[in-house]
């Protein structure tokens, strides 16, 4: 097995973790465990980051930088969903 394809595999897993760590939070009644989920969910999503920048910074995922305009509108196309899910709500 290659570097390339161990820290695939850890970058899948990270990501199967972090839908699953995510699913059972939302539908937990129990805060305590609800919070152990979010803890979990949030280390998890830490290494998983580490795992994608060491990929990117050997060369092993690469990725299109997109510019400060690409950016902005994908922020101000995020912000104002959010804006009218809350208008909804």
């Amino acid at each position: 097995m290659t570097e390339k394809e161990a820290l695939q595999d850890l970058l899948i897993a990270s990501k199967f973790l972090l839908i699953m760590y995510n699913q059972f939070g939302l539908e937990c009644s129990n805060k305590t465990i609800r919070d152990m989920f979010n803890r979990h969910h949030s280390a998890v999503s830490k290494d998983n980051y580490e795992i994608f920048t060491l990929m990117k910074d050997r060369g092993l995922y690469p990725i299109m930088e997109a510019d400060e305009t690409e950016i902005n509108t994908a922020i101000e196309m995020h912000t104002q969903m959010q804006e009218e899910l809350y208008k909804k709500g």
